[in-house]
């Protein structure tokens, strides 16, 4: 199954003052992303134009997801540089990394909580995945869930008060919501459809997700917060998936292949208004809104190898911004 459909998703955007920005990020924004350029997957960043890409892992070991924290000051990622799938942390420079699991188990898909006080994480090392929280220095770990089932893709809610996330306790995937502590946790979609991960509205007052029904047909669905009023927002027979929030909540960017490839598109919050933003032979994926959305960038095949691009919140003016035949994945923008 594609990437993206499975949650594969590796970035988080923050909450943000579009009308600030931190000291040492550049006014255009920052960007990191995973590169294969130099025979391995490390993380990079670089200047939302391309410009002033700098090298911040050194191993030969798989590594990717880089997770900006909230304030923009360093940054959570996956490795396998231990001889299996780590929680790794460092400062936004590439310096002071440390490996935040230590456990023999997978432990992958790191989610900063809203304050940057905590990380959610999904595991095996229970002997079945299981969401856990951590403190940001990795003390203090917590299974949360603690059930027999498959549970995993955490989502914090926009106030850090509770946690979204997809399990198969009732015997398909289903979206469910608990406190963030793992108290309370109650099935929010409940179908005999396969109801894929969820993600929260700015505002916190809903949740989009993908649902897979019977006639394996992908949508992309929107509910209250508390799983009432779920809502087909594409109602497409294509697939739809990978819904993604604009910072302020008017727009939802995703990715169909209606027209035939797996290119981007953007509709209202509502459902209205679709309108395809990009549109290439190759498969458009893993893409994210600047923290102002005035921008988004994704990855593309559209040159023949994977490169990340960035265009305007319209589709206009895409343009290559890695340009290296070693394949650049999965850009995340730095918070504002």
């Amino acid at each position: 199954m594609h990437r993206l459909l499975i949650g594969a998703s590796l970035v988080v955007l923050a909450a943000c003052n579009p009308d600030s920005t931190a000291p040492g990020v550049p006014a255009g924004g920052e960007i990191a992303f995973t590169s294969y350029r130099d025979a391995s997957s490390d993380i990079y960043v670089m200047n939302a134009d391309g410009s002033g890409v700098t090298r911040l892992t050194y191993n030969s070991a798989l590594g990717e997801g880089a997770v900006w924290s909230p304030d923009g000051e360093k940054i959570a990622l996956m490795s396998a540089r231990d001889g299996n799938w780590e929680i790794y942390l460092m400062h936004a420079d590439g310096t002071g990394l440390v490996n935040l699991t230590k456990n023999a188990a997978q432990d992958v898909w790191p989610v900063w909580s809203p304050d940057g006080s905590k990380i959610a994480f999904h595991s095996d090392r229970d002997g079945d995945s299981e969401i856990y929280v951590m403190n940001a220095d990795g003390t203090g770990v917590v299974n949360l869930t603690n059930n027999p089932a498959w549970d995993a893709w955490p989502a914090w809610s926009p106030d850090g008060s509770r946690l979204a996330f997809n399990t198969n306790r009732d015997g398909n995937a289903e979206v469910y919501v608990m406190n963030a502590d793992g108290s309370g946790a109650r099935n929010l979609t409940n179908t005999p459809s396969e109801d894929r991960p969820p993600y929260w509205s700015p505002d916190g007052t809903k949740i989009a997700f993908v649902r897979n029904d019977p006639l394996e047909t992908f949508d992309i669905y929107v509910m209250n917060a508390d799983g009432s009023d779920a809502r087909n927002l594409t109602n497409h027979p294509q697939w739809n998936a990978a819904p993604r929030w604009s910072p302020d909540g008017s727009k939802i960017l995703f990715q169909s292949t209606r027209d035939g490839d797996w290119n981007i598109y953007v509709m209202n919050a509502d459902g209205s208004a679709v309108t395809r933003l990009t549109e290439t032979s190759g498969i458009d994926d893993a893409f994210a809104w600047s923290p102002d959305g005035t921008k988004i960038a994704f990855e593309s095949t559209r040159d023949g190898d994977l490169e990340i691009y960035v265009m305007n919140a319209d589709g206009s003016d895409a343009r290559n911004i890695t340009n290296n035949p070693g394949g650049d994945v999965s850009p995340a923008w730095r918070p504002r």
